[in-house]
């Protein structure tokens, strides 16, 4: 890091695959969705049928149209894409989980007075049911969710909000995120430092680049000053 740089003091995180493992989340939801929905024509391989939606964990499509590809499987399944989408929002707070080094990480800036947001693009009741469920609330110096605030990433507005709450600058500040465009495209507009959570993919914009790429979460302790 070059010393003109100013040493990073506070960090803003995306949710969704970056503190928590959505992918897994939605491997769990859809677990359930084949253990306890009662319709016919139930896929015979549970693992094949839960692997092929979880797939979509890792990625950003409507959720209207993860539940059409599950409709094309398992006539029946749901009465509707509306009623799945709806019965999806209500159940994914529950099937989310805190890796227990991220909760490390988490205290310990907490402990050490490091100013650590969150923001997340996303429906309100969805995404402030995961940061209560998996404790990541109580555990962080601000929240901010899109629907909630009006505006959603990578407007700079939503970016600014949080470090207004968290009471930190940008260029002080670490936004960590798995979305290239929305969470470090955003940040560096902002003019925060940036680490993509690679999750296995390779980097793909040429225009720019993260600051760092994190293969976990729990990385980021290394590069903050306490």
């Amino acid at each position: 890091m070059p010393t003109t740089e100013r040493p990073i003091t506070s960090v803003l995180f995306d949710l969704d695959n970056t503190l928590i493992d959505r992918s897994e989340a939605f491997r769990r939801l859809f677990g359930h969705w084949y253990d306890t929905l009662s319709a016919p024509d139930r896929p015979p391989d549970r693992e094949a049928f839960v692997s092929r939606m979880a797939r979509y964990g890792i990625g950003y499509a409507p959720i209207p149209e993860i539940y059409e590809d599950m409709l094309k499987v398992w006539l029946g399944s749901f009465p509707s894409l509306d009623a799945a989408a709806e019965a999806h929002f209500a159940l994914m707070p529950e099937m989310v989980g805190l890796h227990p080094n991220t909760e490390v990480m988490l205290k310990g800036f907490r402990e050490s007075g490091v100013p650590v947001g969150v923001v997340t693009n996303g429906g309100t009741e969805t995404q402030w049911g995961k940061l209560r469920k998996t404790g990541i609330a109580d555990l962080v110096t601000a929240c901010v969710v899109s629907q909630e605030f009006g505006a959603w990433k990578p407007d700079p507005a939503v970016f600014n909000h949080a470090l207004h709450l968290m009471g930190a600058n940008a260029e002080s500040t670490l936004f960590v995120g798995d979305n290239s465009e929305h969470d470090i495209l955003g940040a560096i507009g902002v003019g925060m430092r940036t680490a993509w959570m690679c999750l296995g993919r390779e980097w793909e914009i040429e225009s720019a680049r993260p600051d760092y790429i994190l293969n976990a979460v729990w990385e980021v302790e290394g590069l903050v000053s306490v």
